[in-house]
């Protein structure tokens, strides 16, 4: 007869087993979206397969599994950042690496200050994820207790996390920002010719409310390996995508479309690819959202300092600038260029 004191000590051992095993089951489901990690014979629980329906009434196959939806928490949030206002013009949400710290500063000091127009209003809000290091996390308390513009999400700060950044921004937006009329969204590394858009690209954004505008990205291989591969699960047996998506560096998509977008999301299994996903296939599962091109909002820090310096207007929407210098290079001849219309906006 086996001791009771060895099946109560067995007993727990098998508790405390399956706790540490749905545990760590359920970090992997909250932080990964791909599907290679999953067992095959586990794989059948969740297969059903889902097609994308493409502009021209067809549909396209997208997956055989359907990931569970992503319900992200705040561990930072500033809830507040859009009141106080009627209607706000612009939210920039920036999709920013956590350890960035220099890159948020520099946007904060130049064209993405709050506090720089007067007859547009604008607010900044700041996407990351969790880091590696405690260290990081302390200094990314204090730069959010002294700024008030950075949202935090339960998921690690990973190039393969980005598609959790732009849904968790969606989510946020439509909970907190309901008085925006436009979300910008950019990486942290991109100067936006604001004046630009104000006088130039607004007047045609307003005529058509159904439209992301972006660079957009048409025909593009479906890599299998590299830096961009996705699993054999997702678009199988295609060579190339066959819906266009937008280039992430700069994206402006009306507020009522970000609700929409986000509500998408909850039904559509992710991918890690954030700009196909959050610029290419929510919008076709939302329907009736089309993309406008942007032929000049995806340029190079060199083609854009050129074209700054030598030409009285600059055409330029937005530019990559990888450093400080060249975003305050920028943004002074942006300033220079401007001068005195520069005042009908402060």
């Amino acid at each position: 007869m086996v001791p009771r004191r060895i099946i109560r000590i067995t007993g727990i051992v098998f508790i405390a087993s399956i706790c540490f095993i749905f545990l760590n089951v359920s970090v992997i489901v909250e932080w990964r979206d791909d599907v290679s990690w999953i067992p095959h014979r586990l794989r059948h629980l969740s297969n059903i397969s889902f097609w994308i329906p493409l502009a021209d009434g067809k549909t396209v196959f997208y997956t055989n599994f359907k990931f569970m939806p992503f319900t992200p928490k705040y561990l930072i949030n500033n809830p507040n950042i859009c009141q106080n206002k009627e209607s706000l013009s612009f939210l920039v949400m920036v999709h920013s690496a956590v350890f960035h710290f220099e890159q948020r500063e520099f946007l904060r000091r130049t064209w993405a200050n709050k506090d720089l127009l007067l007859s547009h209003t604008m607010r900044v809000l700041f996407i990351v994820g969790l880091p590696q290091e405690s260290s990081v996390q302390k200094r990314l308390q204090i730069e959010n207790d002294q700024h008030g513009d950075i949202v935090q999400g339960n998921f690690i700060d990973d190039y393969h996390n980005l598609t959790h950044k732009g849904v968790m921004g969606f989510k946020w937006i439509s909970e907190n920002c309901k008085n925006v009329k436009y979300v910008i969204k950019i990486d942290d590394d991109v100067f936006v010719n604001i004046f630009y858009l104000i006088e130039t690209v607004l007047p045609v954004v307003e005529k058509h409310p159904r439209h992301i505008f972006c660079y957009t990205r048409v025909n593009n291989t479906v890599a299998r390996n590299g830096r961009h591969a996705v699993d054999k699960h997702y678009f199988s047996g295609m060579r190339r995508l066959p819906f266009s998506f937008c280039a992430g560096p700069f994206v402006l998509v009306p507020n009522e479309l970000v609700v929409k977008l986000y509500a998408a999301s909850l039904t559509t299994p992710f991918l890690w690819l954030d700009d196909v996903y959050l610029f290419g296939i929510l919008p076709l599962v939302t329907g009736n959202v089309s993309l406008f091109h942007l032929p000049n909002c995806h340029e190079d820090p060199s083609n854009a300092l050129e074209c700054f310096s030598l030409k009285e207007q600059c055409d330029i929407l937005a530019a990559f600038a990888w450093d400080g210098k060249t975003m305050f290079t920028l943004w002074n001849y942006n300033l220079r260029q401007y001068n005195e219309r520069f005042l009908r906006y402060v």
